[in-house]
């Protein structure tokens, strides 16, 4: 009956935890560049496994790992011209953090009266020179869909695209960005920009809302039978005669 408690009490932590990363993923929905977040989990008999023969008496599962999911998701026209969408499912943007370099998907831009195109954080863009600068007295901008940028006619610079030979490595470094250790396999890789777009969150409302009731009933259900175990072990462990 003290596995089976274990067991139960471990599917509560389970739940809870899948409710949390679909909430985050729920609440995130609308973001532009948003990439789902999930979980993979593994029984403890088998986390034993990796190093004796499992014994199929150990109950209860944990978290083995937490991932993104980086398929791409919808593209938005939106006509303005500090929004920009990448045309390559595995290429990111370049932003100055301010511990180091951030990764993204977010093309959501704006132009400072200095002429930096920032994010909504104000990480300055960057080019394959620095910074991307839009001469304050410039007229008229455009980005090309191999990332060149152009002011009144004139190069302004290329934007610097990035992509990672394992992406998983990527930790999270806010809702949409992302900081690279160096096993994550940085590559330069130039790509296809799209200007007056941008791309949308890869969460899907309805099934995200799917897995928030399923991992609500487990929790429910996990809850119920720690409960019946415990008030069995209550009745069970009472003096005789009280």
């Amino acid at each position: 009956m003290i596995r089976g408690m274990y067991a139960a009490a471990t599917g509560l932590v389970v739940a809870g935890e899948q409710q949390e990363v679909t909430a985050y993923n729920l609440a995130n929905s609308g973001l532009p560049g948003f990439r789902e977040r999930g979980l993979v989990y593994e029984s403890f008999d088998r986390v034993l496994g990796r190093t004796a023969d499992p014994t199929g008496d150990v109950t209860g599962a944990r978290v083995a790992r937490a991932y993104h999911d980086f398929r791409p998701g919808p593209l938005q026209q939106t006509g303005r011209p500090t929004d920009l969408a990448l045309g390559d499912p595995d290429r990111f943007f370049v932003l100055s953090g301010p511990d180091g370099p951030l990764y993204t998907r977010n093309g959501t831009f704006y132009l400072t009266p200095a002429g930096q195109l920032v994010s909504q954080a104000g990480y300055a863009l960057q080019g394959t020179n620095g910074p991307v600068i839009i001469p304050p007295d410039s007229t008229t901008y455009s980005i090309g869909l191999d990332g060149s940028v152009t002011a009144d006619g004139q190069p302004a610079g290329d934007l610097r695209l990035v992509r990672f030979r394992d992406p998983q490595q990527l930790t999270a470094a806010g809702p949409t960005l992302y900081a690279a250790p160096p096993n994550a396999g940085l590559e330069v890789a130039p790509g296809r920009v799209m200007q007056g777009y941008r791309e949308g969150s890869n969460v899907q409302p309805a099934d995200a809302m799917v897995r928030m009731i399923l991992s609500a009933r487990y929790f429910d259900a996990a809850q119920r039978s720690l409960r019946s175990m415990a008030e069995s072990l209550q009745l069970n462990t009472r003096p005789t005669g009280s």
